[in-house]
Parts: C-alpha cells; structure tokens; sequence
C-alpha cells in the first residue's frame, strides 16, 4: 500500500476527486473553459400535415405553447394538406427524412440526427430537451447551423418560423411576419431594406417599431396560421393561431446600413436574453459568471445533499458509539477507525437506497400520480419530524425505536471491550449495516424529493448515478466533521438529545415545504433559488419557535415549582 508522508497533499488529492467525479457527471457546469456554444437559442425543426389526428392534439403544444413557455426557443415547422404530395413541404420532408435516416411519419420533432421526437405521445416528451439543452442548432437537411448564423431566405420550401409568441411565414419571395400587441403606424415605413439579421430580431425585440423604422413594410391583414387540427372543426382541437398585427416584408441578401435609431443586432439579442429568465447569469468566487439553468442541479444537488446530511439520527448515533471508545488506549486512532466505518456505510446505504428509488421513478417517470406520492410521503415525514420537536419519541416517530436503542446500548458496550482491531472492524461494520436501516428513516424524505427532481431531467444512466455518488459525498461531509471534532477533542464536544429534536424541527419543515411545492407546483424545485428561499423560511419558523416554546416551558416549570 502506497503512502502520503506529507499531509498537506491530502487535500490536494481530495480536490483532485471531487474533480474528476464532476467531469463525469457531464451535466455539470463548473466549467472553467470558455469554449461556450456561439447561441443562446434552442432550435428544432418540426413536420406535421392536416388532417393527422394525432399532429392535432401535438400542435399547439409545440407550436404556439412551448415557444410562449421558453423564449429563446425557435421552431421552423414545415406543414401540408394531408395527401398532397406535391407541395413542397411534402416532398421536403421526404427528402429530410431520406438524409436523417428516420420515418417518414408525423408529428415528428428533430433536434439533430440523434435526438428525434416522434408521434403523439414522444413529442411532448421533447420539452425535457428544451429544458436541459442552453442551445442547439437548427438541424437543416445538409447541416446544422446555430440560430444567429442561419440565413432565412436558404430555408428550403416553405417553413413557418414559431418564436417567442411570433411567427414568420415564408410566402414565395417575401415573408410574413405577425405578432400580438402594439400596432405599427404606417410612418413608420422607409425606404431602407430590411436584411437576413433585422427579420430574425422581429421575434425577440422588446420594440418592434424601433428596430423597423425607416424599413420598407406593408402593414397588412393578419392570416390564421393554419393547425392540423383545422381538419376537425368538430372536435376541441385547436384550428389555427391567431394573431393581431401582420406586416409583409422582404429579406434582402445584403446587410442593412447602420442606422441610430435602429437597435442594433447586439441589443436585439441582449434584449432576447433579458426575456430569458432561465439563461440568467450571476458571478460567484473563485467559479465566475455561470447560467442559473445550468448550474441549477448540481447546485440543488450540493444544497439538498448538505441539508440531508444533517442528520439528527445518525449524529446522534455516532457520537453515542465513538463516546463508548472514550478511555480506550489509542482512543483518537479508534475513534477516526469506527467513525470512517460508520461513514463508509452509512453512504453506501443511502447510495443503494437512493438507487433502488431511482429507478421506481425512471420506470414511472411520466405517471404524475408519482409525484403526488413523493410529495405526500415527504409531507407526512416533516410533520412528523416537526412532531418529534414537542413529543419527541411519543407516537409514531422517525427514530430508532427505544428496543433498538437497547440493543444498539448493548452492542456498543461489546464494541468498547474488543481486544483487537479487527474484532472492533467487524463488530463496527456489524452495528453500522443494521443502525443504518433505522437512520434511513430519520430523513428519507430529502432523498424522495431530490429524485423526483433528478428524474424530470432527461439524462444518460452515467450521469444519473454520478449525482447520486455526488449527492452521497456530500452528504457525508457533516458526518465526517463530527468524527474530526470527536477525535480532536476526544468527547468534549457531544450531541445532545435537545440539539436532535432542533434540527428535526428544522428538517422538518425543510421536507414539510419541499413536499408542499412538489405536490403543488414541482417545476419550482428546478430552481436553486426555491431551495434557498425554503431553507430560509424553515430556518426562522424553527427560530422562533424554539423561542417562544422555550419560553412558554421555562414559564410553565417555574409556575409549578412556585405551587
């Protein structure tokens, strides 16, 4: 065995861990290379005909919901009259479907040639890559350009372009562009082209009259942007989007000329960006600017993880074993030893329990009744822990039942007499593989809410489980703290039952609110900001009850001795 006879690489090689398991994971964004993607737009391309029944029902969720829901998605839809053959959407899609080597079937929903969407019930499934993706390029018959490079008039056939509630229509040689909201005025319109970057901006801007000003538009007549479901006036599909304003435009092939009252192309994306509440960039120490979308998991993984970690159980528990060591010769060594055991199993429980949930929901993942399951179960598990803070023990109880804790008394008074290491190795791995079933009940409502999480993205199988040993580390690393300052001090620092009861309160109500959220509006828990805001408010309602009932029982103990 290779050992490190200079303690102060420990760290070093610690560091160095924690590294290469975030690498794995992928998903992660600690990124520190600057090498980001040239767009802030997803774009995907979507085909679908009138008179699909199932394109009907798929429509206006891709069409006009999605690009509404995330702004800086783009869609460039190609549709046709069922059994027209001829149209050039059609014969398109052919030869689409000839190249990215898929059905020839609609809805059908294309991101790149590995990630294709395809039916009725598969295509909605698509907003989980909207989700997870921060960009992606417009996947074109012969290649895949990113959104700011893309050159409208080489669009083949016929598309429609849905963004941002907008859309653009390609009519032969010029375009129709319509939206809701503010008219223009005819004095508006100039003598000046409108080029390939302006007609892109028209779906982002914050002021459409700005940036065409001086442009030559005709105001016209809004049309109805036809859906499949036009096919079916007598269902409760919805036909056709409607839009107040429309004007007809030309893209012209060369740049437009700079102009002080038009918003130039970097404050049209700017503006785009402001409007991307998801695409938020803060800076924080030592890591710089990062994306609030793409930081969330990993920093809900760090948060919950801590937050789980303190556990009152399993604090309890291992300052009750190591004080059984106290006295011992070469305590501090005997201390570290069982502490690390105690640790060690304690992550590998957690770890093959949170791997056994994992896939009850990846096989369940679209069934919402799942949901409500976690968040009920979470519910009942905080009033519980809120419960235990009052009557602590009495009922029903997330602790280890007083007959354990015999049992559990009996076997650490063995361990303190074993006469060799390996008969306190293995007595320690036999009390931990058991204690560790009870701890699972202390705060298992952390691990159910942070799966139900981890679950709504859609990740490979690698990535899945390098958050959950992510998830693990951290949430060992109070435990470990716990056994440095036991060993440090040697059992002058314990963990009473008052502090237990305190921090179930506490987690308590962490699990009670997350499982509120879960079970009311779980697309909150994708933020690291909702975790925050629960901590938070958990943290002072704990506060000022341990203040007032510590108050109302000092009040209560003096009023009864003074009778």
């Amino acid at each position: 065995m290779m050992r490190i006879k200079n303690k102060n690489w420990t760290p070093k090689f610690i560091a160095l861990a924690i590294v290469c398991l975030l690498v794995g994971v992928g998903g992660f964004n600690f990124a520190f290379a600057e090498d980001n993607p040239p767009s802030s737009i997803t774009c995907a391309t979507y085909f679908t005909y009138i008179g699909c029944p199932n394109c009907a029902q798929v429509d206006p969720i891709v069409l006009t919901e999605w690009t509404k829901k995330y702004p800086n998605l783009v869609i460039v839809e190609y549709m046709w009259e069922g059994g027209n053959w001829q149209d050039p959407n059609s014969q398109f899609f052919g030869d689409f479907a000839q190249e990215y080597k898929t059905q020839a079937a609609v809805p059908q929903l294309v991101f790149d040639k590995k990630n294709i969407r395809l039916g009725r019930a598969d295509v909605p499934q698509g907003e989980k890559n909207i989700k997870t993706l921060s960009s992606n390029p417009c996947p074109l018959i012969n290649k895949n350009i990113f959104w700011e490079n893309l050159n409208l008039n080489e669009l083949k056939a016929k598309p429609k372009i849905w963004a941002n509630g907008r859309i653009l229509i390609k009519k032969k040689d010029v375009w129709l562009f319509q939206w809701n909201g503010k008219t223009l005025s005819k004095n508006l319109i100039g003598k000046k082209d409108i080029d390939n970057e302006l007609a892109k901006n028209l779906l982002f801007s914050h002021n459409i009259s700005k940036i065409i000003q001086g442009r030559k538009f005709e105001i016209v007549k809004p049309e109805k942007a036809k859906l499949s479901g036009i096919a079916f006036p007598d269902s409760e599909v919805i036909p056709y989007a409607q839009f107040e304003n429309a004007i007809k435009i030309k893209i012209s092939e060369n740049p437009a000329e700079p102009n002080p009252i038009q918003v130039s192309q970097s404050i049209a994306q700017s503006e785009s960006q402001i409007e991307q509440p998801a695409e938020e960039e803060i800076e924080l120490p030592f890591i710089g600017k990062i994306k609030t979308e793409q930081f969330s998991l990993p920093a809900l993984t760090l948060f919950l993880g801590l937050a789980d970690g303190f556990n009152p159980c399993a604090f309890f528990i291992l300052t009750f074993l190591l004080a059984a060591l106290i006295g011992l010769a070469g305590t501090r060594k005997k201390i570290l030893l069982v502490g690390g055991i105690f640790i060690l199993f304690s992550a590998l429980f957690y770890f093959l329990f949170m791997s056994v949930l994992l896939n009850v929901f990846k096989l369940g993942q679209e069934i919402i009744i799942l949901t409500l399951i976690a968040g009920f179960v979470a519910i009942f598990a905080g009033a519980i822990n809120i419960k235990d803070y009052f009557f602590f023990q009495k009922g029903i109880s997330l602790t280890l039942p007083k007959t354990q804790k015999l049992k559990f008394m009996e076997k650490v008074k063995n361990l303190s007499l074993a006469k060799s290491t390996w008969s306190l190795i293995l007595g320690t791995m036999v009390i931990a593989g058991t204690i560790n079933i009870y701890e699972l009940l202390c705060t298992f409502g952390f691990p159910i809410i942070y799966l139900r999480i981890l679950t709504f993205r859609d990740l490979t199988s690698l990535q899945y489980y390098s958050y959950l040993i992510f998830y693990n580390l951290i949430y060992i690393t109070p435990l470990m703290v716990i056994v440095l300052i036991f060993a440090i001090t040697l059992g002058k620092k314990t963990f009473s039952q008052i502090w237990v009861r305190r921090l179930k309160l506490v987690s308590g109500f962490m699990i009670l609110f997350l499982g509120l959220i879960l079970v009311l509006k779980p697309k909150l828990l994708e933020s690291i900001f909702t975790a925050f805001a629960v901590l938070v408010g958990a943290i002072i309602i704990s506060g000022l009850i341990i203040l007032i009932y510590s108050f109302w029982k000092r009040k209560y103990e003096t009023n009864k001795l003074m009778k």
